[in-house]
């Protein structure tokens, strides 16, 4: 800026000119938060992308469940829970958590041979296909806010804990 720039002026209107800079950074500023925050909704930061697509593995293998680890309040979320079995002989699988809990099932497939309540937890018997993998979809909705934990568990060495963190 050239030096008359920098001088307030008095004639037509008074003008502070260090106070009008300060303006003008907090702007930059501002406007560089409101880039960098739509970026990372864009990037999944609020559900739904990069930053809230999660998997976690069992340490033998043998179940795996991917889900949303970010997502809103309100909103319906996938996950989808693999379990690898015997080739033709049923699986069960035992959820529970808070998440279970809390958030409605709204739909479920395929169905399961068998669904039992097992304490605060579903016990459900699914068939496995000829590699003897089973793979469950749900869909779960939730008006809960805040952390919410899952467990998924295929037999006592097989088990995965997840959690969800659902905004406003």
């Amino acid at each position: 800026m050239s030096e008359d720039e920098l001088v307030s002026r008095c004639h037509p209107v008074e003008e502070d000119m260090r106070m009008q800079q300060r303006v003008w950074r907090f702007e930059r500023v501002g406007w560089y938060v409101l880039v960098l925050i739509v970026l990372l909704a864009l990037a999944g930061l609020f559900g739904n992308g990069p930053l809230s697509d999660a998997q976690v593995t069992s340490e033998d293998g043998r179940v795996q469940v991917e889900y949303q680890r970010l997502s809103r309040s309100g909103t319906t979320d996938n996950l989808r829970i693999t379990v690898h079995g015997s080739a033709g002989k049923p699986v069960m699988v035992l959820l529970g958590g808070t998440l279970l809990r809390e958030a409605s099932i709204e739909t479920l497939q395929p169905e399961p041979q068998q669904s039992l309540s097992h304490g605060k937890s579903l016990l459900l018997q699914l068939g496995t296909s000829k590699d003897g993998i089973a793979t469950l979809y749900l869909t779960l909705r939730s008006e809960h806010v805040g952390t919410l934990e899952g467990v998924v568990r295929a037999g006592e060495s097989s088990a995965v804990r997840f959690s969800t963190f659902l905004f406003p």
